[in-house]
C-alpha cells in the first residue's frame, strides 16, 4: 500500500474543515499514475440535478502542492441527469460531463465509471503553490458545476 504524502493528508483535512464536507483521500493512487483521489461520498448536488447527493471528487498528484490538482472533477453515479431538459439541446444529459471509465482504477474506490467535468479551472489565475489550496480548487470546481447548462 502506498503512503499518502503528508501534504495531501493535511490539505484534505483543511478542505473538509473549510468546506464543511467530509472529504477523504484514497490510500493508493490511481493505477498507472501518481494521482490520489480526493472525494466526498455524500456531497450535496445543485437543485437542477436528479440526485440530492453524489460522490464528488478530483485527482491530486503525489507532488502536490508543487503540482496542482487536475483541471477536472467528477461525480458518481453516472445516472445523474438534469431534472428538466436543457432548452438548447432538449436533453436531460449533462452536456458538460462525459462518462469516463477507469478514472478511479486501483485507488481503492469502486472502479465504476464517473461523470467527468473537464475544464481549465486554472485558466484565469495560474496555480500558485504558495497561495492556492485544495479548497481553492474545490471552489473553482463548484463555481463551474453550479452554473446553468448553457450560460
Amino acid at each position: 500500500m502506498d503512503q499518502v504524502p503528508a501534504e495531501i493528508r493535511s490539505a484534505v483535512a483543511a478542505l473538509s474543515e473549510k468546506s464543511g464536507h467530509d472529504f477523504r483521500v484514497t490510500d493508493a493512487p490511481v493505477e498507472g499514475t501518481s494521482l490520489y483521489v480526493v472525494y466526498a461520498t455524500a456531497h450535496p448536488m445543485p437543485a437542477h440535478y436528479t440526485a440530492e447527493t453524489a460522490m464528488l471528487g478530483f485527482r491530486v498528484p503525489s507532488n502536490y502542492p508543487d503540482a496542482c490538482p487536475e483541471d477536472s472533477f467528477f461525480i458518481q453515479p453516472i445516472t445523474i441527469k438534469l431534472k428538466t431538459a436543457d432548452e438548447k439541446r432538449n436533453s436531460t444529459d449533462i452536456h458538460r460531463a462525459s462518462v469516463t471509465d477507469s478514472f478511479l482504477k486501483g485507488s481503492g474506490l469502486e472502479n465504476a465509471a464517473v461523470l467527468l467535468f473537464s475544464w481549465h479551472l486554472w485558466d484565469r489565475a495560474p496555480w500558485d503553490r504558495r497561495k492556492h489550496t485544495l479548497f481553492d480548487h474545490y471552489t473553482h470546481s463548484i463555481r463551474r458545476f453550479e452554473q446553468p447548462e448553457h450560460d
